[in-house]
């Protein structure tokens, strides 16, 4: 009896202690963008993912996403259209932008997570700002599309490309 009694309180002990798994609100998230240098800003929808997180533990994380390329809308469905093809995403060999998160971190006003993120099968370490609250996840980063020979710019600075995550829970 005191072993199927410890059994049970660490069994307990460990669903109150562990990080909450959270469910992405898949029809509200989405992944802005601006490409400065080009004036083009856009929304990408379908991002799913698992996300596992306390903020009193972070060793005890899980950040994986997805967004759907296909899904891009830059209120220009000719642009959009091109943006889906071999000369840029080609979605149809590479239909995600995923990021697997390696490393969590609280800075004084935010958290920072660090990970893989992949764009047509090139895989980047990338940094992503966040906060939490109100049941959303709300992160900003920076990337390049030279990076990811994504529309190469001459240089690496006029790829840059300003991304705002919004990630509201079930």
């Amino acid at each position: 009896m005191k072993k199927l009694t410890l059994l049970f309180s660490v069994w307990i002990w460990c669903l109150i202690s562990s990080a909450q798994t959270y469910s992405i609100n898949v029809d509200e998230a989405l992944v802005e963008f601006n490409y400065v240098s080009e004036e083009t800003t856009g929304k990408i929808k379908g991002v799913s993912g698992e996300i596992k997180f306390d903020p009193n533990n972070l060793s005890d994380f899980q950040f994986e996403a997805k967004a759907h390329i296909s899904s891009i809308n830059t209120s220009n469905n000719m642009r959009d259209k091109h943006l889906n093809s071999s000369d840029y995403f080609n979605t149809q060999l590479y239909p995600y932008i995923t990021f697997s998160a390696k490393s969590l971190e609280k800075k004084e006003s935010y958290f920072l997570l660090t990970g893989n993120m992949t764009i047509k099968d090139i895989v980047k370490e990338e940094s992503i700002k966040f906060t939490f609250e109100d049941g959303v996840f709300v992160g900003i980063c920076v990337i390049y599309s030279n990076d990811y020979q994504v529309h190469e710019q001459k240089t690496r600075e006029k790829s840059k490309i300003l991304i705002k995550i919004n990630v509201p829970i079930l």
